[in-house]
Order: C-alpha cells, then sequence, then structure tokens
C-alpha cells in the first residue's frame, strides 16, 4: 500500500521532464539559428578586411597557374585559395559569396560532434558542439579567409585522432593523416598539432603505429608544397619584416584566453579554471569517458604550448594562428565538466557560455559600426565615386618590400575591377624610413589621380615616423579616412580644379 501511494505522486515530474528538456532543445536551436543568421548578415554589409582582400584576389586571378604563382609569393598556406578560387567561379566574388564557404564550415565543425562523437555521451557531444559552432562569435576571424576550413577540419582531425587510438588500424590512421595533411595546407602551424598526435600514437601505440606506416604517405602532398614554398617562409621569417609581438608571459595568458573563448576572452578563462576545478575536487565516482578523447584533449593542450613557444622563440604568432588546437581544448573543458556530480549542469553552462559570449548584443553592434579600417574596399568605393583613374595604392606594412609590383598592383585594383571600373593602379613599394606623403604625391598622375594609403602607425612602418598629411601638404587633394589615426586607410584625390 505505502509503495503505491508513492507512484501517483513520482509521476507528474516524470511527466514534466519531456517538455522542460523540448523547451529546452528548442531554444537551444533557436539560439543557434539567430547566430547564424547574424554571422550571414554581418558577413553581407560588412566591407572586407585586408587579409580577405588578399583572399578575393587571389580567388579572381585570370587562371590557375596565376593563382599558383600569387600562393608562392603569399606566405600562407594554399588550401584556401584554391578551394575559394573554385568557388568564386560558381557563386561570384561578392563579399558575401567570398565569405559563405567558412561560415558552412563553422556550421560543418559544430555538427562533427554530434555526428562522430567517439564514445562520448550525448549531453558532452552537443556542449562540445555548441561550443565549437559559438567560438567564432559573430565576426573575429575573417570569415573571407581559410580560418572556418581550418577550424572544421581541426576538429575531424581530433576526433579521428580520438578514434586512431581506440581502432589502430590502416584506414582509420590514412584518414587522420589526410584531415592532418589537408589541416597543415590550410595553415601552417596545424603542423604542431599533427606532430604531436602523431608522436603521441607512436608512443602510445608503437607496433600498431609501425603496421600503419604507410598512412604516412598521405602527408606527402603537404611536404611536397612545403618544399617548394620553402625560400618564400624563410624570406618572410627575416626579424626586418617580423610583424607580430613577440610572445611574453602576459601574451601568453591573453592567447590562450583568446583561444578558449575569442568573444569574451577573460570569462572564458575563468569558466574554464572553474571547471577545472570542481572537476579536480569533485569526490563522484569518475565517470567512464574513453581513454583516448583525454589523450586528443591533451595532445592539443601540448601543441598549445608548444606553439607558443615558438612565438616567444621568433615573432610570428598571433591568437587565430592557434585555431588547430581549439576544439581539443574545448573537448578537454567538456571532458572536465562530465566526470563531475554535477555533470549535466556544468555541461550546459558551459554551452550557454559560450552561446551567449557569441551572442552578445554589444559585440554585434561594434562588429556592425566597425568599417573595417584596415582595409580599403571603402577606400575603393570612395575613389569610384570620385572618379578616380589613375590610383596610387600603397600598402605600408613591413613585409610590402618583399612583394612584387605586380602583386601589388592586381592586389590594388581588385575592388575597382570587380566592380568594372576602369582605372590604372600604381603600387609604392614601400619601407619604414619613406615618406608616403611625398612618394605619393610624386608618383600621382593624369588628370584624375587617387590614392589608397592602409597603415598601421603601432608597427614598424613608414606611417609611424610620416602620418598621412596628403591634403595639408597639397590643398588641392581631399581625403576621406576610413579608421582612426592610428590604425586605417586614407582614399585621396584631386579636385578637378587642379
Amino acid at each position: 500500500m505505502a509503495v503505491e501511494a508513492i507512484r501517483p505522486a513520482a509521476a507528474p515530474p516524470r511527466a514534466r521532464a519531456v517538455p522542460a528538456r523540448a523547451f529546452g532543445l528548442a531554444g537551444l536551436g533557436l539560439a543557434l539559428l539567430a547566430l547564424a543568421a547574424a554571422r550571414v548578415w554581418l558577413a553581407a554589409v560588412q566591407p572586407l578586411w585586408f587579409d580577405e582582400a588578399w583572399s578575393l584576389m587571389a580567388a579572381t586571378t585570370p587562371d590557375w597557374a596565376s593563382l599558383v604563382h600569387e600562393a608562392l609569393t603569399d606566405v600562407n598556406a594554399p588550401l584556401g585559395y584554391v578551394l575559394l578560387r573554385a568557388w568564386v567561379g560558381l557563386a561570384g566574388a561578392s563579399d558575401l559569396a567570398l565569405r559563405l564557404p567558412a561560415l558552412a564550415a563553422i556550421a560543418a565543425a559544430g555538427a562533427l560532434p554530434l555526428l562522430w562523437g567517439a564514445g562520448l555521451r550525448r549531453e558532452a557531444r552537443l556542449a562540445w558542439a555548441v561550443m565549437i559552432f559559438a567560438w567564432w562569435g559573430v565576426d573575429g576571424f575573417l570569415a573571407g579567409r581559410a580560418y572556418g576550413l581550418l577550424l572544421a577540419l581541426s576538429t575531424a582531425q581530433v576526433i579521428a585522432f580520438a578514434e586512431l587510438l581506440r581502432k589502430p588500424r590502416l584506414g582509420t590512421a590514412f584518414a587522420w593523416a589526410a584531415l592532418g595533411a589537408l589541416a597543415i595546407l590550410t595553415h601552417y602551424y596545424a603542423l604542431i598539432v599533427t606532430a604531436v598526435q602523431g608522436l603521441s600514437f607512436l608512443a602510445l601505440r608503437r607496433r600498431e603505429a609501425l603496421r600503419c606506416w604507410p598512412a604516412a604517405l598521405a602527408f606527402a602532398p603537404a611536404f611536397g608544397w612545403i618544399a617548394a614554398h620553402a625560400p618564400r617562409l624563410q624570406a618572410f621569417a627575416g626579424a626586418e619584416v617580423a610583424w607580430h609581438p613577440t610572445v611574453g608571459p602576459g601574451l601568453a595568458l591573453a592567447m590562450t584566453a583568446a583561444t578558449l573563448q575569442p568573444s569574451a576572452p577573460l570569462l572564458g578563462l575563468a569558466v574554464a579554471l572553474g571547471v577545472l576545478a570542481a572537476a579536480g575536487l569533485s569526490r563522484a565516482p569518475a565517470a567512464r569517458l574513453p581513454p583516448p578523447m583525454w589523450i586528443a584533449a591533451g595532445a592539443s593542450a601540448a601543441a598549445l604550448a608548444l606553439t607558443l613557444v615558438s612565438g616567444a622563440l621568433h615573432p610570428s604568432l598571433t591568437a587565430r594562428y592557434l585555431i588547430p588546437t581549439v576544439p581539443g581544448l574545448l573537448l578537454g573543458l567538456v571532458l572536465c565538466a562530465a566526470q563531475t556530480s554535477r555533470a549535466r549542469l556544468l555541461l550546459a553552462g558551459l554551452a550557454m557560455v559560450w552561446l551567449g559570449a557569441a551572442l552578445r548584443p554589444d559585440a554585434f553592434l561594434r562588429d556592425l559600426a566597425s568599417p573595417s579600417p584596415y582595409g580599403f574596399e571603402t577606400a575603393s568605393e570612395v575613389l569610384m565615386r570620385h572618379g578616380a583613374r589613375d590610383v596610387v595604392f600603397a600598402w605600408d606594412h613591413e613585409v610590402t618590400a618583399l612583394m612584387p609590383p605586380p602583386t601589388l598592383e592586381r592586389l590594388g585594383s581588385v575592388f575597382f575591377r570587380r566592380a568594372g571600373y576602369p582605372v590604372r593602379v600604381r603600387p609604392l613599394v614601400v619601407r619604414p624610413g619613406d615618406d608616403v606623403n611625398a612618394l605619393a604625391l610624386a608618383a600621382a598622375s593624369g588628370p584624375h589621380p587617387g590614392l589608397i594609403w592602409i597603415y598601421n602607425r603601432a608597427g614598424r612602418t613608414a606611417a609611424r615616423a610620416h602620418p598621412p598629411a596628403i591634403a595639408r601638404l597639397d590643398p588641392r587633394w581631399r581625403c576621406e579616412r576610413i579608421g582612426d589615426d592610428t590604425v586605417g586607410s586614407l582614399a585621396c584625390w584631386r579636385t578637378p580644379r587642379a
């Protein structure tokens, strides 16, 4: 009788559990759709940054031979340019078309843990998926570049590595190696994560690793390209053209925080430390989590440390280069949360924090208000409105002296060509001691001259010693600044009465 009296009281909570979970999943789905919509809308209205303009230049080369030449001229890996050129041939070269592949790749990266979870429970897979998808925020890492593809490949590589440790077979090894090679061909810093994973496999599964040696042939295209690209990479490695700061302890901590959560680094770091503390203090029985996933997460943490050390030894590192470590680091947080007594609560909290940081209205409005100051799409549009036909193009950067003038000419004319606007572009090869004001005014010619000057006075650039002053030096010129006194671009044109 007592048991029968208890049963009716237990039924209502069980009946309420299903709608609550359904409402929660529906809310999560709406939030994810809102984030995706914000990304697409911002991609359509925000001008391209400089790096994205370089992608547009590579994607609109007249033929594939020209693309190979530009890829060998640049310091970056080539796969993003190759895929983008093929895509632009189908979808066109608008700003939105240029950015859509990266946005699709980010969505694919978020879906991968749900499709291929390597033994994780459903709640952990969902939290990991949401964190990966929301990691990007509404902007942040230049969607017109290959970083979205890099995030997707790195996510697949982490899962494939865990699967390789669980089932060390030749087919699995080849899948992991192929993903690693593609990641390296997307960004060279993926080589560090791939090396740590490969060495871990060799140390932990030596006999099986030796049997799987033919899978290493998948790396041949990546290492072959690196060998061909090595002379150019060596030229960019010179201290005189380094444009990134040397990584010290403070910057290393800031980069780590940004790697965990770029939209709110301090919040992400605090939450990560809280989860680690909760996992360390938890008295609950350890959850049966697959050891390969722990090893995969540990390999990413080790790769992060090695990459930061490389930035301390040579000034060549910025936060977005750490993307290959992101999926594994987020996996580590998920694993720590999943082994606590409050696993579901912590996993839900992680997903909410990452999603909430990505959907912050202030961050979205800031990105929307930004005219992409370190770029020249807006400057090109200004000169087209004012009828400039002979344009001097000055990219005031530490590496400009390494760039062939034809590449600079193709870059400076990319927005004019896309618009079908007839113009002659004369590039300036700018060095740190030059006065771009004097060089540009001397180079200006024709009845309708113009100038585009992209500057960063915080670096070792010409504008640091000789800031833009075109209109003051020659009153016949009118200028419009995009950005501020430190970072931005300048569009100048000479008035008809000149």
